[in-house]
């Protein structure tokens, strides 16, 4: 069987049925059993206080008529016969009266089982009488020892009522005493009444048929049952194994979309979680690696070209190709600025490197951003006046103090400002400002097409247009890396044609100590 785990629910299930059933039917026997019986003494009981009653009142009509009395073997066969039980009477001398036919029939030989049944004793050896007794006084004395002590007892008024093997009658006899009054409230006999206990074996036996019929269906019933719950239980089961496969075959789309409220569910809301999060790391992973490739294309790319000038220029100076002088100081100028492009580029890289390994110290300490502000604002106008920029600078306070790096901090807006000063047209404005913990970089520049928003601050990422032939790439990454080195967030907006706002969003000012 494939679902194993259903064969061992069912097994289980079928096992607890077992032995429920065993239980059950041990508690049910014992107890149906001492009830059966208990209710025939009590019936036998109430009987015999009749049939005492009735022998009471009908004593002296009986001495008058017959001369016996109660030891009237034809009335005592008249009582046998109508109440269905062995009645015997025993008189004031200890002569046992009793039906004399039904004695007889007792006598006579047959087979007997002596194993017991159900609890309700074994059968001895039935003593060799050598046939019935042949008077009351003689079928007295062969009454078993306890049943005669009982009736000496009940001769005093205590009735009784006793469970024992009887060898008059061979088997096991119900057997109730109670007394039988005279007119003058004297103990004049005593009245046994016996019912043998076969009949409540039946009874037993029967109690024990339905109960196993009954729980013979139970357990077909429960069979079914625990084969379509541990189905049902197994089958999220299943699916979320199916689902770990199909993980493991780097399936990360596999969901089993359980949505059960207890543990299985639990297990599989995780399950989905899992899914889920390996799905947006493998994305993730994908993405760096075109990243990866990318950067390797860019930078070869932009390595290329200065080493391929350089290379060529020293070629043609090798060769003797350019011999004027000043076409060798024009080739001198050309490699000279190439390798500033390059050892730009490197430290660029250097820096971009050092910026995102976070176990790479910054050295921090108490500054006033206002004075980063006015320090920037000053070097860059120096760069704009070629294109005679104004550039301007305007704060709502003059401390604004948090923890960070001068140097880095002051990189940061020099490649905000030298991005705009290239972007921006002759004779523009472009300003800084700072408001509560937003400082703004606005320019009016040709702006930023929609789509390469998002990219602007990627590594290598240049916008194709006429103003962006020169430079690295990584301007906007290096100065993304120290905003976020500085717990700083960079947001970014622009309209083609208006110009470009990049807006720095502080962290909360440091609490000057008071002296």
């Amino acid at each position: 069987m494939k679902n194993k785990i259903a064969l061992k629910l069912t097994l289980y299930f079928s096992a607890v049925l077992v032995v429920f059933a065993l239980i059950i039917g041990g508690v049910f026997y014992q107890f149906f059993k001492e009830h059966t019986v208990e209710i025939k003494k009590q019936e036998m009981r109430v009987r015999a206080e009749k049939i005492a009653v009735v022998l009471s009142d009908n004593m002296s009509r009986m001495e008058q008529r017959h001369g016996e009395g109660i030891a009237n073997s034809k009335f005592i066969t008249y009582l046998d016969n109508v109440t269905q039980e062995i009645v015997w009477v025993v008189d004031s001398e200890r002569n046992l009266n009793v039906n004399r036919e039904r004695m007889r029939r007792a006598h006579e030989p047959k087979q007997h089982h002596r194993s017991g049944f159900f609890g309700f004793g074994e059968m001895p050896e039935r003593p060799h009488y050598g046939g019935p007794p042949k008077t009351a006084r003689e079928a007295y004395d062969r009454m078993p020892s306890q049943v005669k002590e009982k009736v000496e007892r009940c001769f005093q008024g205590q009735s009784f009522v006793l469970e024992e093997y009887n060898p008059m009658l061979d088997g096991i006899m119900l057997t109730v005493g109670q007394p039988v009054y005279g007119e003058n409230g004297q103990i004049k006999a005593v009245l046994l009444l016996h019912s043998p206990v076969e009949g409540l074996r039946e009874a037993v036996w029967e109690g024990l048929r339905i109960l196993f019929i009954s729980l013979l269906a139970a357990a077909v019933l429960g069979m079914l049952l625990a084969v379509l719950f541990s189905w049902r239980f197994t089958k999220p089961l299943n699916i979320m194994k199916n689902i770990a496969e199909r993980l493991a075959e780097r399936d990360y789309s596999a969901r089993s979309n359980i949505s059960q409220q207890d543990e299985i569910g639990e297990l599989a809301r995780t399950l989905d979680e899992l899914a889920g999060r390996l799905q947006l790391a493998d994305e993730e992973s994908q993405k760096l690696e075109k990243l990866r490739r990318e950067f390797i294309a860019n930078i070869s790319h932009e390595l290329r070209t200065p080493v391929t000038v350089i290379r060529g220029s020293l070629e043609a100076l090798r060769d003797g190709v350019v011999t004027e002088q000043e076409d060798v100081q024009e080739f001198h100028e050309q490699m000279y600025k190439e390798s500033l492009f390059l050892q730009r580029l490197i430290n660029d890289l250097l820096d971009l490197s050092r910026l995102q390994n976070t176990d790479f110290p910054i050295e921090k300490a108490p500054l006033n951003m206002v004075d980063v502000i006015h320090d920037a604002v000053r070097s860059s106008r120096q760069l704009g006046t070629e294109k005679r920029l104004q550039i301007t600078s305007s704060v709502d306070e003059d401390c604004y103090m948090l923890n960070g790096d001068y140097g880095r901090l002051r990189q940061m807006l020099m490649v905000f400002l030298h991005n705009s000063i290239k972007f921006s047209p002759e004779g523009s404005e472009l300003r800084l400002e700072l408001e509560g913990n937003r400082l703004k970089i606005i320019d009016h520049g040709c702006g930023i097409k929609p789509e390469d928003v998002p990219h602007a601050f990627d590594r290598f990422y240049k916008a194709r247009n006429e103003h962006n032939k020169s430079g690295s790439g990584l301007g906007l990454a290096i100065a993304k890396q120290i905003a976020q080195r500085h717990d700083m967030e960079l947001e970014l907006t622009s309209k083609v044609g208006e110009g470009t706002t990049i807006t720095v969003v502080l962290p909360p000012k440091m609490k000057q100590e008071q002296e």
